[in-house]
């Protein structure tokens, strides 16, 4: 009976043909060849004969040299080994086919069984051993094709692990040649892998990084607890909402600096603990850039309002000014009855009465022809209108400043309402001459906002409004606090925008103004801030009545 270390049941369904492995000359196809190495002529025959039902060719040698030099220039998908050679011992052929470099899969065949040569032979990969006895023939094209299939079927499983592992390298090099930073860690925030971009941007190395929880040190302790909310908001969410979702947040990095992150996070795998996958960018220079463009349409909307702002100074200015010069005239005549009456303290102290006579004719005179009654009335009345005018430029020239300011792009506790007061001073005079101004600014609390940039907001909605009425209309301006949201609408009854274009209309650079009078970057702009308050803006139009845009801003404010 044969004897058999293969004991495996095999699939039957193997495609016919793959790629050869890496580590074996082997290539696994209907047409291979078997390589028998028999010294017995009448038992190579025998073995030949027995497998003449398979799609094999078969080769036989004698010797052991001789299967040697054949395996020089030809390949075997198998050899039939017989252990006992006359010039060497089956050992000694795949010791040789080693050093050269080859490792054929082979399968022994014997007379005497020997457990120590089983054992032998099977640490050098023999995919059986067998013993020829009476059944050695008629089982043999059995264990040849089960042979094969084992071959086969690791060799199958050797292209996949080279593949898994081919597939690992590349991802692995995309993921270290990123720009971004890449992070994946358990959702108690133990880093699982850490990319060199990651390294860059933080400070710690991969070996600082790996099976440590960084959290605590990569956020300022102010944004901890939101930032640990945002991954749970991740976690626990639908997972096809969740796939890279955007968060930005305040990082730090391992010399303690703060800078504006960008984090593309998603989950890799549901359970407990999960897995999170995070890729992260620093937006530094983006946020220097965004900052720089909005000053710069900011700027640019002061400039379209410089004749309206001028013309708002010149008014007090001027009246400041002709109050001014009369004040000047009243003080004239207040500098000559002053040196009269010096005069007359002297002639009366020196007794001249004739002197002290003609003094006070003159200061008769001066009293009867100036009326300083009436002057002293006019000059408090002088007084109390260039005070008021002066508080008017004060008012015009701060809220320009609030406008043009860098420094108000700050985020803090601010009143809606104040703002958009604050604005319609800034940009009345382009409002005034086409348009009633109808306000109903609701009862509404705080919110943690930039008040510079919504500012920003308001007045480019509230000169669009402007621009939008042909001759005269109406301005509306509504806020209210609903739910968990701040509603502002901005009315205007203007010629409306085509339906058509309404989708177009916060597209960058997109403007149905007439060339030099748009840069089609406002609206854009207007999109971008309120999305960065985690609000969202809608506009509703109609020809010939008018366009409303709709700001809703959460009333927990922007986040950190």
């Amino acid at each position: 009976m044969i004897q058999s270390t293969v004991t495996e049941n095999i699939d039957e369904a193997i495609p016919p043909k793959y790629d050869r492995c890496k580590n074996h000359d082997v290539v696994i196809s209907p047409g291979g060849t078997i390589l028998i190495i028999e010294d017995s002529n009448t038992q190579a025959r025998i073995i030949e004969e027995s497998l003449k039902d398979l799609p094999l060719q078969i080769h036989c040698s004698s010797t052991g040299r001789d299967a040697l030099e054949w395996l020089k220039d030809n390949k075997a998908i198998l050899l039939l080994l017989d252990y006992e050679l006359p010039d060497m011992k089956g050992i000694e052929i795949i010791d040789e086919l080693a050093r050269q470099g080859q490792h054929p899969e082979f399968l022994v065949m014997t007379a005497r069984g020997s457990e120590t040569v089983a054992v032998q032979m099977m640490k050098r990969g023999a995919v059986d051993y067998l013993i020829k006895d009476d059944t050695f023939t008629s089982l043999l094209p059995t264990i040849v094709e089960r042979s094969l299939k084992k071959i086969k079927s690791e060799q199958i499983l050797e292209i996949a692990q080279n593949a898994l592992q081919q597939a690992e390298k590349r991802t692995r090099l995309i993921i270290d040649s990123a720009a971004d930073g890449f992070i994946s860690m358990w959702d108690d925030g133990t880093i699982l892998d850490w990319n060199k971009a990651a390294e860059r941007i933080f400070g710690w190395s991969y070996k600082d990084a790996i099976e440590n929880n960084l959290i605590d040190k990569m956020m300022p302790e102010k944004d901890r607890e939101n930032f640990k909310e945002k991954l749970m908001e991740i976690k626990c969410g639908d997972q096809s909402q969740s796939q890279n979702k955007l968060i930005e947040a305040t990082a730090l990095n391992k010399a303690g600096q703060e800078f504006p992150i960008e984090i593309s996070a998603s989950i890799a795998s549901k359970g407990e603990p999960c897995v999170l996958n995070a890729f992260i960018r620093d937006i530094s220079n983006r946020q220097m850039l965004e900052s720089q463009l909005i000053q710069s349409e900011k700027l640019a909307s002061l400039g379209q309002l410089a004749a309206g702002v001028a013309h708002e100074i010149n008014n007090p200015v001027g009246f400041v000014k002709s109050n001014v010069g009369t004040l000047s005239e009243y003080v004239e005549i207040f500098t000559r009855l002053l040196s009269l009456y010096e005069e007359l303290a002297q002639a009366a102290h020196s007794g001249d009465k004739p002197k002290q006579e003609q003094i006070q004719n003159q200061i008769q005179t001066i009293r009867e022809e100036e009326d300083l009654a009436d002057i002293l009335e006019d000059v408090n009345e002088l007084l109390s209108e260039s005070t008021e005018g002066l508080v008017r430029v004060t008012e015009i020239v701060q809220n320009l400043k609030s406008f043009a300011r860098l420094d108000e792009a700050s985020i803090k506790e601010a009143n809606i309402n104040e703002g958009i007061t604050a604005t319609l001073k800034v940009v009345w005079n382009e409002l005034k001459y086409k348009s009633e101004i109808v306000t109903d600014l609701g009862e509404i609390p705080d919110i943690r906002c930039s008040p510079g940039q919504l500012n920003q907001v308001f007045m480019n909605l509230l000169v669009n409004a402007a621009q939008a009425i042909p001759e005269r209309g109406t301005i509306s301006i509504t806020t209210e606090a609903i739910d968990s949201e701040i509603i502002i609408c901005i009315s205007d009854t203007g010629v409306g925008i085509p339906e058509q274009e309404l989708s177009q209309i916060f597209t960058p650079f997109y403007t149905t103004k007439p060339v030099g009078q748009g840069t089609g970057l406002g609206l854009s702009i207007i999109y971008g801030i309120i999305q960065k308050h985690n609000g969202n803006i809608s506009v509703e139009s109609e020809i010939g009545v008018g366009t409303t845009f709709t700001i809703r801003l959460p009333l927990e404010g922007m986040s950190v």
